[in-house]
Order: structure tokens, then sequence, then C-alpha cells
């Protein structure tokens, strides 16, 4: 009866490592908002998703890193795929005149399998 017992234990506990290592793996999106001189409204709003983030290069899944890359991509209005910030942006353009831009930016972990991903749509103002 005591074996049984601790083989029970044991799956027990093995089923509750496995499942909770796999909920925190993925986190739920943040909303990440900067401004833009360069966008109409002068707001950009992205959203911000990550999973199998490490320790070390966390930073990259912060909405201060994110707004880094908004403010960067809506200053130089890249409308090419671009490295920026350890992210890689690439556009769609949806319309021009003025110009319409969906962004999507990942950072995939070199080492790891840290992934984020960082979505937004800007409206370009003619200046």
């Amino acid at each position: 009866m005591r074996r049984i017992s601790l083989i029970l234990t044991a799956v027990v506990a093995c089923a509750v490592l496995a499942f909770s290592g796999t909920a925190a793996a993925k986190s739920t999106p943040k909303t990440c908002v900067t401004q833009s001189k360069n966008v109409i409204g002068h707001t950009v709003t992205g959203t911000l998703t990550s999973s199998n983030v490490n320790s070390v290069q966390k930073e990259f899944a912060t909405c201060g890193h994110a707004k880094k890359v908004m403010n960067r991509v809506t200053a130089y209005r890249y409308e090419e795929p671009k490295s920026v910030a350890g992210f890689y942006c690439l556009p769609t353009v949806l319309a021009t005149t003025p110009d319409r831009v969906k962004y999507s930016c990942t950072f995939k972990g070199a080492d790891t399998a840290m992934f984020v991903k960082l979505l937004f749509t800007v409206k370009y103002n003619l200046d």
C-alpha cells in the first residue's frame, strides 16, 4: 500500500510541474502606447505578446522596449523589412496618400525558445 501512495504522489507532482511550466511559458498580451509626431493623431498603440521569457533577455518583452521600437520605426517611416533594437520588423503597406502601414516585429532568443511579437498599425501624416 505504501508503494502505491508513493507512486501516485510522484505522478501528481509530475503532472503539476508539467502543467505549471506550460501555463507560465506564455504571457497575456500587453497594450503599449507611445507618441509620434509623424502619425495622424500622434498616438501609436501596439500589442506585445511573449512566450518563454528568460531572465537574461526579459527587457525585450517589456512595453518600455516596445516603445523604443515603435518610436524608431515611426521616426524613420520604414516601409521595408528592418532590424530595430533587436526586433525584426516586417511592414505591410495597406494604403498610400496618406501611408497606412501595419508592422509585425518579432524578437527570437538566440539560444532559448524565447519569442516576443509586437504588432501595430500607423497612419502617417503627409508632412
